[in-house]
């Protein structure tokens, strides 16, 4: 009643949020029946690329994919009578009871130099709740506060690791915008909204942008704090981290994945668990919180090379390398090299149902024959222990309910990582 829009768009970037945006569209669509309703964000672009069901447009008019300024341009032009719907670039409609994809090969993206800042003009931050669901502290830094988001490139660097959504666009496509940009965006949202907190969303921040950034923050006085994702590179010196920490990094977090070497390799990660704990010492070192993404059940993995991880993760946060983790069981995507590949991974995928509306991941079979069910129990209740400072001296049967070995490696693995010694010797077993 106080707007009175011509057009709502709704992002819902996690699957969490697609109940939401359909009880507001369905809202909308009671109180403004003639409004047209557009839906987009990271789940439509992950997960309903192949959709069908026309019971989606009951609720919204438009589906916009993948960067959404120049589908939402190209859709408000023919709103406006200036663009016929066949014209509309990256677009789901409905016509004649059938589900439509438009997508106009003339037309392109937007630099990610000329996107702009985000506006959060109109929006009572302050009403915002903070909520803390949980003690994983990186966790808890994600929901608790108000973080305004920025990107620094659009897509990844890196873009090899073959766990990940590699042939989307926002993976795929890499678009940087220099440093100096990057100020003016974090100046104007700053005088916009008074607040100085700032949630880099990149896939992975860009090492050299990062630190030119870090410098005209400095130079420029602007006093932020900030946090964001990494990859775990060796251009990250003790050095380097403090000048992140003194232009106001307060956290980071980065992909350790499997913590195995083979594996890493398997993933095309380009790192080694060796110099993620040099790597994340020096941040912890700097008084930055340092969070890990960790995976298990990846293609091959046995049950003693997740035993022997988890075991690599203990050293890493008793010798305070890292703070904060959490293990994700891994998934194949009907994206991701292994999902586009599986015989080069040794798995076989399950055959998909139709689809109609989400589809990302997919059913495998793998010979390694790991119990990731219960693995997967035993690397939480570990993690959660060893994120409160306990348990550390335990053996690994402690934590799980299935029989495991004892790890496979030196019980000061890490200790020879971060001293640069040899980290191959014999593990030396506890009386």
């Amino acid at each position: 009643e106080e707007e009175q829009p011509d057009v709502v768009g709704m992002s819902v970037p996690f699957p969490g949020n697609m109940l939401g945006a359909l009880q507001a569209a369905r809202v909308c669509r009671e109180a403004r029946p003639d409004m047209p309703l557009v839906l987009g964000g990271g789940f439509v672009n992950t997960e309903l690329r192949s959709l069908k069901d026309e019971r989606v447009f009951r609720f919204f008019d438009y589906i916009c994919y993948d960067d959404g300024e120049r589908p939402l341009l190209t859709l408000l032009e023919h709103l406006q009578g200036k663009r016929p719907q066949s014209e509309l670039f990256r677009t789901r409609y409905l016509a004649a009871g059938e589900v439509v994809y438009a997508d106009n090969p003339a037309l392109h993206d937007f630099p990610h130099r000329d996107i702009g800042a985000p506006s959060y003009e109109g929006l009572s931050l302050d009403r915002y709740l903070s909520l803390c669901e949980m003690l994983n502290p990186m966790h808890r830094i994600w929901s608790d506060g108000c973080w305004l988001k920025l990107t620094i490139a659009h897509g990844c660097y890196w873009s090899h690791c073959t766990f990940c959504d590699l042939s989307l666009d926002y993976i795929g496509r890499y678009d940087e915008a220099g440093a100096d940009l990057i100020v003016q965006r974090i100046e104007k949202l700053i005088a916009e909204t008074g607040l100085t907190g700032f949630h880099f969303v990149d896939e992975a921040a860009p090492p050299k942008v990062l630190f030119a950034l870090a410098r005209r923050l400095i130079e420029k006085n602007i006093v932020i704090t900030w946090w964001g994702n990494i990859r775990f590179e060796k251009t990250f010196t003790p050095e380097r981290c403090q000048l992140l920490a003194d232009s106001g990094c307060v956290a980071i977090s980065g992909g350790l994945e499997a913590a195995s070497d083979r594996l890493l390799k398997k993933m095309k990660k380009g790192v080694t668990v060796e110099q993620v704990a040099r790597i994340t010492k020096s941040f912890a070192d700097a008084g930055i919180l340092v969070h890990a993404y960790l995976m298990y059940g990846f293609p091959t993995q046995t049950t003693q090379e997740t035993v022997d991880s988890l075991e690599r993760v203990r050293q890493l946060m008793q010798n305070g390398c890292i703070h904060s983790a959490y293990w994700h069981r891994f998934a194949a995507t009907i994206h991701s090299p292994v999902g586009l590949n599986p015989d080069a991974f040794g798995v076989t995928l399950r055959p998909l149902p139709e689809i109609r509306f989400a589809s990302n991941d997919v059913d495998f079979d793998d010979p390694a024959g790991a119990d990731r069910e219960a693995l997967g129990k035993g690397l939480n209740k570990a993690l959660y222990n060893y994120m409160h400072g306990i348990g550390f001296e335990q053996p690994m049967q402690f934590w799980f309910d299935m029989p495991v070995s004892e790890p496979d490696i030196a019980a000061d693995y890490i200790e020879r990582a971060l001293a640069g010694g040899d980290t191959c010797a014999p593990r030396e077993r506890l009386a």
